[in-house]
């Protein structure tokens, strides 16, 4: 890891294999700060090249771990997750308007309130009909593991990993565009891609893991429940989002009932009009950005690693063919981990080992 600083002299961590952005309005942290895969430093001059060969990541910072994850009586470490209000309280965060989901604190001790709803990391197993993360479905998938125990472990493992970074850097990336390259070996987080659905959430799991390459230096993977809130979070204490358009996101996402011009994968300017159901290519409109972040609200859902009821897993940011008044990109949604459909991708994150 080396410090690089952004525009206004703050200081950001940068992986060792990356580098941080030198162009004007991807170099500073409170409008987001945009790191490239390899060496070569990104300028004006290149940067449109970059954009859509190499990798790329949006810091956010986490200023109080406390609001990120907490720790139960049993030593296990859980992610906190919120939704989202207007409203005010003793509960609702007052500059977000984040209310906890499904947990509790007292004197330190986390409690996770209900074992069938929202919450990571854990397993996802069976329903009446279908089995999950059992041994015989993990033995035929990518995973390391060959047993739910042993899956279980994984998981934990990896968010304990990314919270003892989070903790020690003060902060993860979130990839700058949705996951693409998904029917591939190798996943990519680059501009105008295409292949961003239709695939299970085993693999999608899997390839977001391949973002790292063969680097030593960070880990990479399908985002976590409490890193897409943080976001969320980050995206109004910045003052990009307001706790509005957290819960309406027509403003900034691409929705049927959004109308927007964006870059199709043949370069042509176009224009989806309201009405209409069009998934755009990945960072193709600048009416989907927030701190440099594209699409997290509409086009596809993502994927992440939450669980909800035995046999779910949650996605989130709402999705080009429906409407933001109720698929707003904080909503949550449930779905089997086997099930596959174009309108599903995932979010990918980055954090410094």
């Amino acid at each position: 890891m080396h410090i690089e600083e952004d525009e206004s002299g703050d200081k950001v961590p940068v992986p060792n294999g990356y580098v941080g952005s030198e162009v004007s309005g991807e170099n500073e942290i409170d409008t987001g700060y945009v790191i490239y895969e390899g060496e070569e430093k990104v300028t004006e001059e290149n940067v449109e090249n970059a954009q859509k060969t190499r990798n790329q990541y949006v810091w956010i910072p986490v200023s109080n771990i406390s609001k990120f994850y907490g720790t139960d009586e049993n030593n296990k470490n859980w992610g906190k997750i919120y939704s989202f209000t207007t409203s005010t309280g003793s509960s609702i965060d007052s500059i977000t308007g984040a209310v906890p989901i499904n947990w509790t604190e007292n004197n330190g001790i986390m409690n996770i309130t209900d074992n069938n709803s929202w919450r990571n990391p854990d397993i996802s197993l069976k329903n009446d009909k279908n089995v999950y993360d059992m041994d015989s479905r993990l033995q035929n998938t990518d995973t390391l593991s060959e047993s739910s125990h042993e899956f279980l472990a994984e998981l934990e493992e990896e968010f304990n990993s990314m919270i003892e970074s989070v903790e020690k850097y003060g902060g993860f990336y979130i990839g700058r565009y949705e996951t693409g390259d998904l029917s591939k070996k190798t996943a990519v987080v680059t501009k105008n891609n295409t292949d961003i659905g239709d695939q299970d959430w085993y693999e999608m799991y899997n390839k977001c893991k391949t973002l790292k390459n063969k680097s030593q230096n960070v880990e990479t993977g399908m985002i976590w429940g409490n890193q897409f809130d943080r976001t969320l979070m980050w995206l109004i204490e910045s003052g990009n989002k307001t706790k509005e358009d957290i819960l309406n996101s027509k403003s900034w996402g691409n929705y049927k009932d959004s109308t927007l011009k964006y870059i199709d994968d043949k370069g042509n300017l176009t224009t989806k009009n309201e009405g209409n159901s069009e998934r755009i290519p990945t960072g193709s409109s600048d009416y989907t950005i927030a701190n440099n972040i594209y699409d997290l609200a509409g086009n596809v859902y993502e994927w992440t690693m939450e669980n909800h009821s035995t046999h779910y897993r949650a996605y989130r940011g709402g999705a080009y063919d429906s409407d933001s008044k109720t698929n707003y990109v904080s909503n949550r949604y449930g779905g089997t981990p086997t099930s596959h459909y174009e309108i599903r991708g995932c979010r990918a994150m980055l954090y410094i080992k």
